[in-house]
């Protein structure tokens, strides 16, 4: 009933993901509309979302600094993503992309700082790790607004903005 953020394909083009400023994650069908996902894991608005390579999981970051892991077909939150530790991370999280080819995402927010991650945790989770990231990178001036890969993923793109400029890193 309020604002929606980062809406996002299936790969088959037959769902449309997107977060909600009451905390929620929800799917629809294209075609009827139907709601078939309802997620309340996050603790603040979810910004963005983004379907794993082949839809099976939904990838989605939010205001309240975590990037969470849903099953689709289950509607059943998996996992944290990110470091569970508090603090760990600076600030909320704005944006998402998966990598075309790898299980592997690209992520931005408040922080300024671009970091890929895998999405599948493959070890048991301990406090204080954040072993399912790959690599941090330098950070922008300001927040990051977005983030994207190439078609081939060996790039990505980042756009930020601070005290009314902007940059955009490749």
């Amino acid at each position: 009933f309020d604002t929606v953020y980062g809406g996002s394909w299936s790969d088959d083009g037959t769902r449309v993901s997107f977060g909600c400023s009451d905390n929620t994650l929800r799917v629809i069908d294209a075609a009827s509309g139907e709601q078939v996902l309802y997620q309340g894991a996050h603790s603040d608005w979810v910004l963005d979302t983004v379907f794993s390579k082949d839809s099976t999981h939904l990838i989605s970051v939010s205001r309240d600094r975590s990037m969470k892991l849903t099953e689709v077909a289950t509607q059943r939150f998996v996992d944290n993503i990110t470091s569970i530790t508090p603090g760990a991370l600076k600030g909320g999280l704005m944006t998402v992309d998966v990598h075309p080819t790898k299980d592997h995402v690209v992520i931005g927010g408040a922080d300024g700082v671009p970091k890929v991650y895998q999405i599948y945790r493959t070890k048991d989770r301990k406090i204080g790790d954040d072993f399912n990231l790959v690599r941090a990178f330098g950070g922008l001036p300001g927040r990051i607004f977005d983030v994207d890969f190439n078609a081939d993923g060996s790039r990505f793109a980042a756009g930020s903005s601070a005290d009314g400029a902007g940059e955009v890193r490749v």
